[in-house]
């Protein structure tokens, strides 16, 4: 009889071990599920803000080069860069009209603006790619 109360004790105590396991498994599972979608979010809300940070990049390095062809209006090639980002400008002059790209880029993002203006800087054409 007093046996059979030690075993009865034991599994009673083995079966709230194994749900206690259960339940932290549940909860452990539970916590890494959304700590992978906070790191998830965290990578788009980069990715975002890089490309924002390109597009602003390429947008100053067209203002420079437009900037460059009302000073002289002749063909005009530029890079510049700080720290990991870099911009590309170029001008290409074609008799009355010039077209202009710029292309701006923060770690492996890429914006390109393509300017096509006349002699007097007016604005004939504006793609953002």
């Amino acid at each position: 009889m007093i046996n059979q109360q030690r075993n009865s004790h034991s599994a009673n105590g083995f079966i709230a071990l194994v749900a206690l396991l259960i339940v932290a498994a549940a909860g452990l599972t539970i916590g890494l599920a959304a700590t992978l979608a906070s790191l998830d979010e965290l990578q788009a809300a980069l990715a975002g803000s890089q490309a924002v940070q390109a597009r602003m990049l390429a947008r100053s390095c067209a203002e420079d080069g437009l900037e460059y062809l009302r000073r002289n209006w002749s063909n005009y090639t530029q890079t510049l860069s700080s720290n990991d980002n870099s911009c590309i400008i170029e001008a290409m002059v074609s008799g009355p009209t010039a077209e202009l790209n710029a292309t701006g880029t923060v770690a492996s993002y890429n914006q390109r603006i393509k300017i096509q203006v006349d002699n007097q800087l007016e604005v004939i054409n504006w793609q953002e790619e």
